[in-house]
C-alpha cells in the first residue's frame, strides 16, 4: 500500500508502510487536525491556521531523510528506523487545545500526555504493539530521551532536530514570512554520528548558521509577537476564570467535556483526547453570554478582537503596578484578569543560547575529525550566543465595561513614571 500526501513544504510525502498509515488514521492522531500548530497566532498572521497534524507528518518525513543519510555512516536496522519514524510522527500527539496555553491550566506538559497516549489503552498503542509488544515503550523512551541509542532522541529533540526543522519551514510558509527559511537539504546531507551524538560535517556549517538564525528571527518576529502573546494571555484568563467559577459552583454555562479539567482530578486519556481547539472556541462562544461579568467580557474581547493594550517596558526598569491596579479596581475590574506583565520565563519558543540554564547539548561540527561546538567555527552564531535581551510587555484593557477609554490614563502614568527614572 502506498499513499501520497501533497505537502506545501516538501511537495510529495510518500508513505508505503501500512503501520504508519494506521497510526495516521487512528483517532488520537486524527485529533491533531483540530489543534493549530501556532495556537492563537492566527489573530496576528491570518494564514497561520496550519495544524499539528501536518507538522507531525512533516517531522516524520525529515526523520526518515535524516536516518537515510546516517545509514551511510552507521548501522541502522529496520527496527531502529521504525522506532525513529514512530517517535517523530507521534511526538506532538499529546498537545492539548491551543497547546502551551492549555498546559498552564491543567498543569501537565504535553510531553507527558504524549507518553500516556503511546503507553495507554489507545488505538495508537494497539497499532504499535502490533509491530512488537515492546515497541510502544521503545518509542516512548526515544521521546523521554531514555532510549539506548541517544542519537535518535537528539534527532527528535535537541538544538538541531527534525522537529524544529519542520516547524521553522512550515510556520514561515503559513505565516507568510521568510525568516524561517534555511537549506534543509544541505543540512540533512551533512549529518553524521560520533559517539552516539549527532554532529554536522563542516561542509554544512553555513546551512546550520541559516537554521540558527531562522530560529532567532522567528522567535522575535513571530513566536514572541506582542499581539499573539496578548491573545494567549486573554485565552489563559478565560480558562482560569471559568475554572475558578466552576470551583465556586458559580459557572452558569457548563461544558460537559471540560468538566474533568475543572474538577482538579486526574484526567484519563479518553477524556483528554476529546479536547481540541474547537471545544474551547465553542465554550467561549457560549460563555460570552455568561452572567459573570468578567467571563463574559473576556470572551467578547476574544471573539471580537478587543485585545489588551501592550505597553513595552525595558527589562531593567523597576516599576510599581499599584497605581494601575487602583485604576482598574476603581472601574470594577479585577487586576487578576486585566493586568499582566509578560516575562521571558513565559516564552515557550527558544533561540540558540549556549551556556544558559537548562541548555540542551550544543550543536557540534566535525572539521577533519575534530569535533567542536559550532561557536568555535562560526563568528555569527557566537555573536548571538548568550544574548538574552528580551522585550517585556505590560498588558491592560483599553476600555472599561461601559466602553469608556481607560488605557490613555494608564499610558500617561507609565510615560511620566518612566521619564522620571531617566
Amino acid at each position: 500500500m502506498k499513499k501520497y500526501f501533497r505537502d506545501p513544504i516538501y511537495n510529495f510525502i510518500i508513505i508505503d508502510d501500512k503501520w504508519i498509515l494506521d497510526l495516521i488514521n487512528s483517532k488520537e492522531f486524527q485529533r491533531l487536525r483540530q489543534i493549530r500548530q501556532l495556537g492563537t497566532s492566527e489573530v496576528t498572521y491570518y494564514g497561520a491556521n496550519h495544524t499539528r497534524f501536518s507538522h507531525s507528518i512533516g517531522t516524520m518525513y525529515l526523520m526518515d531523510r535524516a536516518l537515510s543519510q546516517l545509514k551511510n555512516v552507521i548501522n541502522i536496522d529496520d527496527e531502529m528506523r521504525k522506532i525513529g519514524l514512530a517517535a517523530a510522527l507521534l511526538h506532538d500527539i499529546g498537545h492539548g487545545p491551543f497547546s502551551h496555553v492549555f498546559e498552564k491550566i491543567i498543569g501537565t506538559k504535553h510531553e507527558q500526555w504524549t507518553i500516556n497516549i503511546i503507553l495507554g489503552d489507545t488505538e495508537v498503542n494497539r497499532i504499535l504493539r502490533g509491530i512488537d509488544e515492546t515497541f510502544p515503550q521503545k518509542v516512548a523512551n526515544v521521546i523521554k530521551k531514555e532510549y539506548e541509542h541517544k542519537y535518535l532522541s537528539y534527532l527528535l529533540s535537541s538544538q538541531l532536530d527534525v522537529d524544529r526543522m519542520d516547524y521553522l519551514l512550515r510556520d514561515s510558509y503559513y505565516v507568510g514570512v521568510k525568516y524561517g527559511l534555511f537549506d534543509v537539504d544541505m543540512l540533512i546531507k551533512s549529518l553524521l554520528v560520533n559517539n552516539d551524538n549527532v554532529v554536522v560535517d563542516y561542509k554544512g556549517l553555513y546551512a546550520v548558521e541559516q537554521y540558527v538564525y531562522a530560529r532567532h528571527y522567528m522567535y522575535w518576529q513571530v513566536y514572541y509577537h506582542k499581539t499573539t502573546r496578548g491573545y494567549e494571555l486573554l485565552l489563559q484568563n478565560i480558562l482560569k476564570r471559568a475554572k475558578y467559577l466552576y470551583e465556586q459552583n458559580s459557572l452558569d454555562i457548563k461544558i460537559d467535556v471540560l468538566t474533568p479539567i475543572f474538577k482538579n482530578e486526574n484526567i484519563n486519556v479518553n477524556d483528554y483526547i476529546r479536547l481540541n481547539d474547537s471545544v474551547i472556541l465553542y465554550a467561549i462562544l457560549l460563555w460570552k453570554d455568561s452572567t459573570d461579568r468578567i467571563l463574559s467580557d473576556l470572551c467578547c474581547k476574544y471573539l471580537y478582537r478587543d485585545l489588551y493594550k501592550a505597553y513595552e517596558l525595558k527589562q531593567s526598569v523597576p516599576i510599581s503596578l499599584d497605581r494601575i491596579r487602583e485604576k482598574l479596581n476603581s472601574q470594577g475590574m479585577d487586576d487578576e484578569y486585566y493586568l499582566a506583565l509578560d516575562r521571558p520565563s513565559n516564552v515557550t519558543y527558544d533561540y540558540y543560547v549556549e551556556g544558559e540554564e537548562g541548555e540542551k547539548p550544543p550543536i557540534l561540527i566535525n572539521n577533519k575529525g575534530k569535533i567542536r561546538s559550532i561557536t568555535r567555527f562560526s563568528d555569527s552564531i557566537r555573536a548571538i550566543s548568550g544574548n538574552q535581551g528580551i522585550k517585556y510587555y505590560l498588558y491592560f484593557p483599553r476600555n472599561n465595561y461601559e466602553g469608556v477609554n481607560i488605557c490613555d490614563d494608564i499610558i500617561k502614568y507609565l510615560d511620566e513614571y518612566l521619564e522620571g527614572l531617566e
